[in-house]
């Protein structure tokens, strides 16, 4: 069971309840032997074939249902010879079915919308293989074309040789991304980790030579075995009423049969570990060491009575509590390692264990270990404290209650996956409703006490797999498999302090700033905002929206950013924001600042890029004050620290010395600095140890104060379920009180440009044989909004050309494609660019395919087909984004401190269907006609 995952309404009775008598009423008749009941807005069933049936409507996003075929069947079922073929089956449902033949089914689904591998898509884990199709409903045939597809997954995929063969160079190609540092150590630790389980032998993407070879019977016996009615679930959650998925379901899916005999679905276990063990795993092409406690598994019922919901919210107490402390170390002037985390994970199906990480760097194992054990024995042996206690559950509280704000303007996509758990592993599906129900009646109930001696339970005993895994590098000594057992016990001994107590400040502002005026407020119909000025210059847009029922976004911009420094300034300005940022804001530390923010859903950031600075924030209703009370303070109390300073310098280059190593990495550091000339003022991509020791902390903080600071250029956007009328007072508090230095802030272009004619080079990196084709090509252009558009069409069609013709017909790639840009800052210019990963025999072939393709648009443009593809799906994304509080405030910044047309957020769609073949065709030969770089990536020795 988890929190915040199925929001919904109130049912009529607990809503009248709660009217009448107030939510303690409600909560005295509570008794925690009760079973946890079903969320009655859920239908949910089961045929007589064995087929189990979840039906939901919920109106978020509106013309769209959501469909999740759940085959409670993955790799740990395979059979010695079948490894792979469970992920393999997955692939196979795209490519051929019984009323959609081989390309037909992806082809249908880009004609009404529907985005491959954004939207349509599918994944094959250990358990189970889940198929998500969402369907835009605005259009007669959809829906029952829908539920076809999904028919046609669940038992009439046709399997043929040809088909099997022409996909197994995809599926290889998947395999091959996958390949690298941390697969090669993954094979080598896996199979003790799991202690003899199955799992150790069963990972999805399977053996490749299983997956060259298999005769095309093997995969059809997986198929007929284990995708049967018995071993599926079909969920139905969107714009539809449920007597019609009903219809639907009983139609498709009632009377399919299973095979005549069947084998047992089997549960496979994870075994205890009965002795303490550790292992130490090495790679050249690693890129950070990490360590990894994890306790022995245990097996977990699941949750049927209102006590163990209880004991649900004490275990998400525990585990916040104790990454709240390892986070304060993370966060200290001395930080034992980069980052840390611990939780309760499982591997297998019912079965969890205990486990906690760190990062460490060249020599420090021996402090992130003695520290990530010392706070495994001080919670276990010490407990938390009341304050600590008292932080976790108005967090907790906080999150479900957002939740329970937000359940009638839930996301689909967000709904059924609640429904998917329930199949597969039995969580229980209460509704927001009972959930906030619950946790406001438990929460207060759980004492500190209780809490300690279930930690204590939870985390005892010492029988523990260690790992380490890591760069292989002369001169560092890491310990033996045996040694690191013993430093892993020592650490576990070890004795330590109770936590202490500290007090925490209660508001963000013991005085607030002295508030300036309103001067004027000009009234937009087209975007139905409001635009206030204000005393000191800043403007605002309010834009009220009834999307979000707890949402409210805002965003500041204002023209300045890195461009404006030069090579001396380059890495302090590049990571001024990110330094502020981790020195925390006006009188408290990152720690402090996380505490006095306990149980308030409010945030704030800030951004500085090349021609701009940004800042972010938003806020539940109720916490608006504080929204505007921490955006201040990010604007103009910047916080100095020199030894948090030092310490995320530090932590900066521990996760970045061996960087590197890995060769896409290399790759790209190389790619990127031939492409700029090794102009000293070019983007850093890769980011590299030598660039935190070049940051001046006095002069980052001065570019932070230039760039955020001050009202000067600032207009901001603010989005959600606000009232014009009540923003008013906190715009004059917290904005309007932010002084002016009466200047006008730029950008400025910088002159740094990639080379110009025709550029091929080849890199040779890593032992693994993959390759990385990057292709990029510019030029500067006249900017137009309409050139923009058909520059995205350009990308998006010739990527509907890499799906068909070089992943399909040639089976050549996995993943990949094109994506295209025009720019009006801060020079007017353009890029299209094509990124390839595939196996270094594939090169040649690829570049050329995507040379053919690119030569197709420059002399006949896209085909109507194609285009209207991806015309469909635009207009598809529009239809939803217009719901968006965030499409919105975008829009806003775009025209009205831009300088953007209007009428292309208005006249959208009108836009999109102006898009002929002949605009892509003259924008295609303008795009390729100029500068072309090509870098390719080899593994070393080729």
């Amino acid at each position: 069971m988890k929190l915040l995952t199925d929001c919904t309404r109130m049912r009529f009775l607990a809503f009248l309840v709660l009217l009448i008598t107030g939510f303690q009423a409600a909560f005295a008749q509570l008794n925690l032997s009760d079973p946890i009941p079903t969320d009655p807005k859920v239908l949910k069933g089961k045929f007589a074939n064995g087929l189990t049936y979840y039906v939901r409507p919920n109106q978020k996003p509106e013309k769209k249902v959501e469909l999740r075929l759940i085959v409670n069947a993955g790799s740990v079922l395979e059979d010695d010879d079948q490894q792979g073929l469970a992920h393999f089956m997955e692939h196979m449902n795209f490519n051929g079915t019984k009323n959609f033949e081989k390309n037909e089914l992806v082809s249908y689904l880009q004609s009404i919308g529907v985005e491959f591998g954004a939207d349509l898509n599918a994944y094959t884990s250990f358990d189970e293989t889940v198929y998500i199709l969402p369907v835009p409903t605005d259009k007669p045939g959809n829906l029952e074309k829908g539920f076809q597809i999904i028919e046609d997954w669940a038992h009439n995929a046709l399997l043929t040789t040809q088909d099997i063969d022409e996909e197994r160079g995809v599926v290889l190609e998947e395999s091959r991304l996958g390949k690298g540092a941390d697969m090669r150590m993954l094979d080598k630790y896996l199979p003790r980790l799991m202690n003899g389980s199955k799992y150790a032998v069963r990972l999805p993407i399977g053996k490749d030579e299983i997956l060259k070879n298999f005769k095309p019977d093997v995969i059809r016996r997986f198929y007929k075995e284990w995708y049967r009615p018995n071993l599926m679930a079909v969920a139905v959650v969107g714009d539809i009423d449920t007597a019609t998925a009903m219809k639907y379901l009983r139609q498709h899916f009632a009377t399919i049969t299973g095979p005549a005999s069947v084998r047992p679905r089997t549960e496979f276990d994870a075994p205890a570990r009965t002795k303490a063990e550790a292992m130490v795993v090495t790679d050249k092409e690693a890129t950070n060491y990490t360590l990894q406690i994890i306790f022995p598994s245990v097996k977990q019922e699941p949750e049927k009575v209102l006590t163990d919901y209880r004991k649900f919210l004490q275990r998400e107490l525990v585990t916040q509590m104790i990454n709240r402390r390892l986070s304060d170390l993370v966060r200290s002037g001395n930080p034992p390692f980069p980052y840390a985390q611990a939780s309760f994970e499982g591997w297998a199906r019912h079965y969890e264990s205990f486990y906690a990480a760190a990062g460490f760097g060249e020599w420090g194992l021996e402090k992130a270990l003695t520290a990530l054990t010392a706070e495994i024995v001080r919670a276990r042996q010490h407990g938390f404290t009341e304050s600590e206690l008292d932080i976790a559950k108005r967090n907790m509280l906080a999150g479900v209650e957002k939740a329970y704000n937000e359940r009638n303007t839930t996301q689909s996509s967000t709904i059924i996956s609640e429904y998917i758990r329930n199949f597969l592993e039995q969580e229980t599906m209460p509704g927001i409703e009972n959930e906030y129900l619950y946790t406001k009646e438990m929460l207060p109930g759980i004492k500190v006490d209780e809490i300690n001696k279930l930690t204590s339970q939870w985390l005892a005993g010492d029988n523990t797999f260690s790992l380490i895994t890591g760069p292989e590098k002369a001169g560092v000594k890491l310990p033996t498999d045996a040694e690191l057992v013993a430093m892993t016990q020592k650490g576990l001994q070890q004795t330590v302090q109770p936590m202490e107590e500290k007090a925490v400040a209660s508001s963000l502002m013991e005085k607030k700033p002295v508030a300036g005026k309103v001067v004027s407020k000009n009234v937009d119909k087209d975007f139905n905002a409001v635009t206030y000025t204000l005393s000191n210059g800043i403007k605002v847009t309010v834009k009220p929206t009834d999307f979000k029922s707890d949402e409210i976004i805002l965003t500041g911009v204002k023209k300045g950013g890195t461009n404006n420094y030069g090579v001396a300034d380059k890495y302090s300005a590049q990571y001024a924001a990110s330094v502020v940022n981790t020195m925390g804001l006006a009188g408290f530390t990152p720690t402090d600042l996380e505490k006095v923010m306990a149980g308030r859903n409010a945030r704030a950031s800030a951004d500085i890029d090349n021609i701009k600075v940004r800042v972010s924030a938003g806020s539940s209703v109720k916490d608006i004050e504080t929204m505007f009370q921490l955006l201040y303070l990010r604007i103009m109390e910047p916080r100095k620290d020199v030894e948090l300073f030092n310490a995320y310098k530090q932590k900066q280059k521990m996760q970045l010395q061996f960087m590197m190593a890995n060769p896409q990495y290399a790759f790209i550091d190389t790619t990127v600095k031939v492409l700029y000339n090794n102009n000293p003022l070019m983007p850093a991509m890769v980011p590299k140890p030598e660039h935190f020791d070049a940051i001046n902390l006095d002069r980052a903080i001065e570019i932070y104060k230039n760039e955020v600071g001050g009202a000067d250029g600032y207009h901001f956007f603010i989005v959600g379920n606000v009232t014009q009328e009540a923003i008013v007072p906190y715009l004059e508090t917290y904005l309007a009180s932010i002084p002016s230095q009466n200047e006008t802030p730029s950008f400025k272009d910088n002159g740094v440009r990639a080379i110009t004619g025709k550029k091929h080079m080849e890199v040779r990196k890593g032992k693994e044989p993959q390759s990385l084709i990057m292709a990029m090509w510019h030029g500067d252009i006249k900017y137009s909004e309409k050139l923009e558009m058909e520059a995205d069409a350009l990308a998006e069609v010739l990527n509907i050309k890499v799906i068909e013709e070089l992943r399909e017909k040639l089976g050549s790639i996995y993943g990949g494609g094109f994506y295209a840009q025009v720019s009006k800052e801060p020079y007017q210019h353009y890029s299209v660019g094509m990124q390839l990963p595939c196996g270094p025999e594939n090169v040649e072939k690829l570049l050329t395919a995507s040379r053919e393709e690119i030569d197709v648009m420059r002399t006949k443009g896209p085909n109507k087909v194609d285009l209207d593809k991806v015309k469909s799906q635009w207009h598809e994304k529009h239809r939803t984004n217009v719901k968006e509080n965030g499409y919105w405030s975008g829009r806003m910044e775009d025209v009205l401190f831009w300088g953007n047309d209007r009428d292309h957020v208005f006249e959208y769609d009108k836009w999109i269907d102006k898009l002929e073949p002949s605009d892509i065709k003259e924008t295609a030969d303008k795009l390729f006609g100029g500068n072309e770089f090509i870098s390719v990536l080899y593994p070393e020795g080729t």
